[in-house]
């Protein structure tokens, strides 16, 4: 039978074990927790800069996030900037869970994402989640609404992260299409052979993540061929009903 020595040195971190002995939680999840509970309290890092500090992918540490903020480790705010203009999203991480776990019912935009550590409860906030982005009959010029849609598809594929590990030009690119498509004013959108609704479309474009472009782009590199209609791989990548 295998023994396991510990070997106490220095730099100690003093944390509630409450979430090491839930039951509920994956080992993924509770170590995730404990390596946030572990670092400064003003310590600020997004989702991307944990993958990379565990060099683990987007959509482990996203997992791990998803299962400790169901257990009531984490609740998620959206931020709001200036003019009311969503901001980054905050998540306030806890030693031990909240009383009433977090709906995710109405998921809130996965904007790019900072974690704050809060030791104490706090009471629910309610928070808008309406849309800021406006289409051309709404009275925004197409220029200004490309651009805002631009920035949210980079926040949510994490742009800023892709660019370190996905050709540039590529993901560019991609940006690009997923962008063009998501500003069409047409009402029905022709994908390879088949027509979509465009709010259709446009719903599961805007649901995209850095997962999914690591996808198309590893099939883009190993057989250009499998990725000819771009629009068309993205599209398949969600389950009918996304």
């Amino acid at each position: 039978m295998a023994i396991f020595r510990i070997r106490h040195d220095k730099d100690y971190t003093v944390m509630s074990n409450h979430h090491l002995r839930d039951p509920a939680l994956s080992l993924k999840a509770k170590g995730l927790l404990s390596q946030m509970l572990a670092l400064p309290d003003d310590w600020d890092y997004s989702v991307a800069g944990l993958a990379y500090i565990n060099r683990e992918g987007v959509g482990a540490i996203r997992s791990a996030i998803n299962e400790l903020e169901r257990a009531g480790y984490l609740q998620r705010v959206q931020g709001r900037g200036s003019g009311g203009k969503l901001a980054n999203i905050i998540y306030n991480v806890y030693e031990q869970p909240l009383c009433k776990k977090p709906t995710t019912d109405n998921p809130l935009t996965e904007n790019n994402t900072q974690l704050n550590k809060d030791k104490q409860s706090k009471d629910k906030i309610n928070i808008d989640i309406s849309n800021p982005i406006l289409s051309r009959e709404d009275g925004i010029g197409f220029e200004t609404g490309y651009a805002s849609y631009e920035r949210l598809v980079k926040e949510n594929i994490e742009y800023d992260h892709l660019v370190d590990v996905v050709d540039k030009s590529l993901l560019d690119e991609l940006v690009d299409i997923i962008v063009e498509t998501v500003c069409t004013q047409r009402k029905v959108v022709r994908i390879a052979s088949d027509d979509y609704p465009e709010e259709m479309v446009k719903s599961k474009f805007l649901k995209l993540t850095a997962e999914h472009i690591e996808y198309v782009a590893d099939c883009f590199h190993a057989n250009t061929s499998e990725v000819r209609n771009i629009n068309r791989c993205c599209y398949r990548m969600f389950p009918s009903g996304c």
